[in-house]
């Protein structure tokens, strides 16, 4: 079972970890929308998803994300990622949006550490778009669909999928503010 509070937090932690990780400057804007939840994805064979799971002993997210192809969002990602080549493809393209996944969810992870000491994540691994019609096997206690538009273009599909462990509660609540985090990420403090 999953609390509301608990529903809220998780998709509180993914906007605000998508938003900060989606925008440049101040110019850049980004809107995270809710999909009805009977979205379908691409046609099989179209497009790849990124998939990577944050797990503790209680729950498991499997996130999923499915990136359009056409060349804005391939530039935007190429901005994104500080990318010499604007005009990635083939495994270089694949590779960015690998780590703008693990950027999205470490930032949830790192977060999630606080509430839950093993709390841990998987590297970015890709499927077919079509393996997304299967998530139900996963008996997830939530499922929860969002489209990600930044600068008036969608540029990907966000899915959480949240599981939790047989006869276990997941109830936590992080505290919602949009205050920066006290260091940045990749900071080194010295004592």
């Amino acid at each position: 079972m999953i609390t509301a509070n608990a529903i809220s937090s998780i998709e509180w932690l993914f906007d605000k970890s998508v938003r900060e990780n989606c925008s440049l400057g101040s110019e850049d804007r980004c809107t995270v929308t809710s999909l009805n939840e009977s979205a379908e994805f691409s046609k099989p064979g179209k497009r790849k998803l990124v998939v990577l799971n944050i797990s503790s002993y209680i729950f498991r997210i499997v996130a999923l994300i499915e990136f359009q192809s056409d060349a804005s969002t391939v530039e935007q990602f190429a901005k994104i990622l500080r990318s010499s080549d604007m005009k990635l493809e083939g495994q270089a393209l694949l590779d960015a949006y690998a780590e703008f996944t693990n950027m999205i969810c470490g930032a949830v992870n790192r977060k999630l550490c606080t509430e839950f000491r093993h709390a841990g994540m998987s590297t970015p691994f890709f499927l077919d778009s079509s393996c997304a019609s299967y998530i139900s096997m996963l008996n997830p206690a939530t499922t929860r669909s969002y489209e990600v538009v930044i600068n008036e273009m969608p540029h990907f599909r966000l899915t959480l999928c949240v599981c939790v462990a047989r006869d276990k509660t997941l109830d936590f609540n992080i505290e919602q503010s949009d205050d920066q985090e006290e260091s940045a990420t990749g900071e080194l403090e010295f004592f």
